[in-house]
């Protein structure tokens, strides 16, 4: 991430780490209580790039998770993908190449967002799936739109979740625009001093650094920071999950902004909306009502698609499984055949 100014790419880079707060821990735990069969493992995705993977579930409907990023790693997924798994569905979760413990691709012009796709395509024929549901998160939900678009009849169902702007003008700069109004002068400087030190430093101060980075960015995010500022940022789920991802190899720490750069810088001047005015499969976009992101971008989501729905979790920012993980059964109903009865369609187009 360019702390200079938090760009674009940044902007999508950290929203993969920001999916639970501590107040998911009773439905973590009540999920795990009966926990499905959890397969770990890596896989040859396109160009041959071992892409490590997380299965859980034996169901015979497949979801897919994808994460925020570009960068990053399944630390995200994995409260949705375990809450979402069942006797019906498997839920596979995996690291995008160049993050997690995928291989840490450094060439640009393997890291562009059409080698994401064929990496989901090498991962459907791997697991040998028919037809599946997507759920993207964040940058995600890029993914899903451009792999729905490329492989239309291999998709059932789609959510976007906490999805990216659609299109990269005017949307991208009114996003930076309001993120960076809500980081304090003082976070910023450090920001700022982070970046200086990044490149130099010893693979343990990276991580420490890492994990002071992520919990300053974080908070805009959220509608109610104060359960994660209480007590011990460890002991949440967010705390752990900034852990998760700071904590695996210091070279794919190293990575996370030259991925995220590259998959973006590989989009240009980009416009989704006309590509998902094509997509014919039933689609659920999800967003927090009180998010600080500015909601006309993610209502455009909505427009955009045939038949979409938006579903706006209350008193929820971004992020809004952190902060109302009872939502997970409303998207686990779309999932399964039915529209959440508080999802609405948008009249109009753009």
């Amino acid at each position: 991430m360019n702390c200079k100014r938090l760009g674009p790419s940044g902007f999508v880079l950290v929203l993969c780490f920001l999916m639970q707060l501590a107040t998911v821990q009773p439905l973590i735990a009540q999920q795990k209580s009966a926990m499905p069969l959890v397969q770990e493992g890596h896989l040859a995705g396109a160009d041959n790039v071992r892409l490590f993977y997380r299965r859980v579930g034996e169901g015979s409907d497949f979801i897919v998770l994808l994460h925020g990023g570009p960068g990053g790693n399944l630390t995200n997924c994995e409260f949705l993908g375990d809450a979402l798994a069942d006797k019906k569905h498997t839920v596979i979760m995996y690291d995008q190449r160049g993050g997690g413990r995928s291989d840490v691709v450094k060439d640009p012009s393997m890291l562009t967002a059409a080698s994401h796709v064929r990496d989901l395509e090498a991962l459907r024929e791997h697991f040998r799936i028919q037809k599946m549901s997507l759920i993207g998160i964040s940058w995600g939900s890029g993914l899903a739109a451009l792999y729905a678009d490329a492989h239309p009849e291999r998709v059932g169902r789609i959510v976007f979740l906490d999805p990216i702007w659609p299109a990269n003008k005017p949307y991208a700069q009114q996003r930076s625009e309001r993120i960076e109004s809500l980081i304090a002068p003082k976070d910023a400087a450090r920001l700022k001093e982070i970046e200086d030190e990044w490149e130099t430093a010893s693979d343990d101060h990276i991580r420490a650094m890492c994990m002071e980075r992520f919990r300053i960015l974080l908070r805009p995010y959220l509608f109610n920071p104060s359960s994660y500022d209480a007590g011990r940022p460890e002991a949440t789920i967010v705390g752990r999950e900034i852990a998760g991802l700071c904590g695996e190899p210091a070279a794919a720490i190293r990575n996370l902004d030259h991925v995220a750069d590259a998959a973006m810088s590989s989009l240009g001047d980009f416009d989704f909306r006309p590509m998902l005015s094509k997509l014919k499969v039933p689609v659920l976009v999800v967003e927090g009502e009180k998010t600080n992101v500015p909601l006309d971008a993610t209502r455009e989501w909505v427009k955009a698609i045939p038949g979409a729905r938006l579903l706006l979790i209350p008193d929820a920012g971004h992020m809004a499984l952190e902060e109302k993980p009872e939502a997970v059964h409303e998207i686990g109903a779309f999932l399964g055949g039915q529209w959440p009865p508080a999802a609405n369609e948008i009249r109009g187009s753009r």
